[in-house]
């Protein structure tokens, strides 16, 4: 079942699971400013760096399942985290970010001085717009929240690591604290930064937002 628009907060399923959502490092410069979407870009050298430190940083943390977006860009977070943990590896073409159709690989400032028209629609009702060939938050949401649903579930409790993208991330973490699609571009994940959740009994609680380290500032 999908959530309405605007969305409401998730109830929660009380199993106490940590939900960690990673976003992955700085692409290759070749790929700045562009509307990359769900293209598979690689990280640059720097993006590659902050993979290592986002690895080392959390490596002591227990988690139990790492579930990664099949692009390299998130997969060598995912790999690295799992390979560090000991967690239980999944890789899944169900996070891989928003697929952009004919924004594909433009130039985001091409697109906001060309399609003005269209880029508003897209941030007026994410949910719902829809460029040709492309996808809307809906569309994401159909597809990324069963994969993180069912490895919170089973086994219960724990810590979770989710790694992907941008806009993944942005649609998970404004349904289950009932943020309106619209207002979603508000929740702020930097490159290469964390945010966790808590499935606490009555609803999800935001423990960090937009952090670098386990020890973060608490949101």
């Amino acid at each position: 079942m999908t959530p309405p628009s605007p969305a409401r907060p998730h109830p929660g399923f009380g199993t106490g699971a940590e939900l960690w959502f990673f976003r992955h490092g700085e692409v290759h410069p070749d790929w700045h400013g562009r509307a990359y979407g769900g293209m598979d870009v690689p990280l640059s050298d720097r993006g590659v760096a902050d993979t290592e430190e986002r690895v080392h940083a959390f490596g002591a943390l227990p988690f139990r399942n790492v579930v990664s977006s099949n692009l390299v860009r998130a997969r060598a977070l995912g790999e690295g985290l799992a390979r560090k943990t000991g967690a239980e590896l999944e890789i899944t073409p169900a996070l891989a970010e928003i697929q952009r159709g004919e924004w594909a690989g433009q130039s985001i400032a091409k697109l906001h001085a060309t399609r003005p028209a269209e880029v508003a629609a897209y941030f007026a009702d994410p949910w719902n717009f829809v460029v040709p060939k492309a996808e809307s938050d809906r569309d994401v949401f159909a597809r990324a929240w069963p994969a993180v649903e069912r490895t919170v579930l089973a086994p219960r409790g724990g810590l979770v690591a989710v790694t992907a993208h941008y806009n993944v991330i942005r649609v998970l973490v404004a349904y289950l604290l009932g943020v309106a699609p619209c207002d979603s571009f508000c929740l702020r994940v930097d490159l290469a930064s964390a945010v966790a959740l808590r499935d606490d009994v009555g609803g999800w609680k935001l423990l960090r937002s937009n952090v670098r380290t386990p020890e973060g500032s608490r949101a």
